[in-house]
């Protein structure tokens, strides 16, 4: 057996159980931060330039949430701290990305009692992310609508203003996407939000000068520097896992979300509440 900490010459008890002290506090620090990061909301705003967007439409306001894991990992106070703060904000409209529940889908009406406190004037968009397939797209988008009056989309668009239109497809592992349905009833000089929850799907609208949110990463949620300890699957080879990128002729933006997914903490990597501010081009 050899003793980790062995007696330097000249070096007494006190000293050790100092290095003892500081050892702990090197691993305890860190840790404790890790555990305090899923309750330290970030709003950010990000100024946007929307092709086609109608001058009228100037300035308006987005609240982006995704990821927000309603179940064992994400207490319903990280939730509720993020649906005040949006509140508080008055956008003129919220999308949401995905993952609203975790592993089950009987946290889909309580996460849709807490998401019906928020009052857009232009209402709540959505799509669903691999999550919510994973327990039962149908029982989350009907507590979704039914509780929340969010307008789910799947592989649909709707224009919301003249000229200005929110699409949204389902999810790239678990769903269909596909723009077919209504990628010809978007007019081309009209503005279009995407909404997809895997950032890979961009590919579908790349075509297009459309402006795309997305969520699934969680911006890593375990990071260290610039390396992202904890990403889900389907993002091999994909070069984004935060912020924003173009991807032919579309923009994408990718938040860090709300909640947690395999563990119960995020490290050097805040949630995330959105705010995008829409400009004319």
């Amino acid at each position: 057996f050899t003793n980790p900490l062995p007696i330097i010459e000249g070096m007494g008890l006190l000293t050790r159980r100092r290095l003892i002290r500081l050892g702990a506090t090197a691993i305890a620090v860190p840790t404790a931060a890790a555990l305090a990061e899923p309750y330290n909301l970030q709003v950010t705003n990000h100024e946007v330039k929307m092709p086609h967007l109608p001058t009228a439409f100037d300035g308006l306001r987005v609240a982006h949430l995704t990821d927000l894991h309603r179940g064992a990992l994400t207490p319903d106070h990280t939730i509720l701290e993020a649906v005040r703060r949006t509140q508080q904000l008055q956008p003129d409209l919220v999308v949401l990305t995905g993952d609203f529940v975790h592993g089950h889908d009987r946290d889909a009406e309580p996460l849709a009692r807490m998401l019906a406190l928020l009052t857009p004037r232009l209402g709540l968009w959505a799509c669903l992310g691999n999550h919510d397939y994973g327990t039962s797209a149908e029982k989350v988008t009907d507590a979704l609508e039914r509780h929340a009056k969010v307008r789910v989309l799947r592989n649909e668009a709707q224009e919301v203003l003249p000229g200005f239109w929110v699409a949204g497809v389902e999810d790239r592992f678990k769903g269909f996407p596909t723009v077919m349905p209504f990628a010809s009833r978007v007019p081309e000089n009209a503005a279009c939000l995407f909404l997809v929850h895997q950032p890979p799907g961009i590919d579908l609208v790349e075509d297009r000068p459309w402006v795309a949110l997305s969520g699934h990463t969680h911006g890593g949620q375990i990071r260290v520097g610039k390396r992202a300890l904890h990403l889900p699957g389907g993002l091999e080879g994909f070069p984004l896992y935060q912020g924003w990128g173009d991807f032919g002729k579309a923009r994408l933006f990718v938040s860090r979300g709300i909640g947690n997914t395999g563990f119960p903490m995020r490290f050097s990597c805040t949630p995330e509440l959105a705010i995008h501010h829409l400009r004319s081009v």
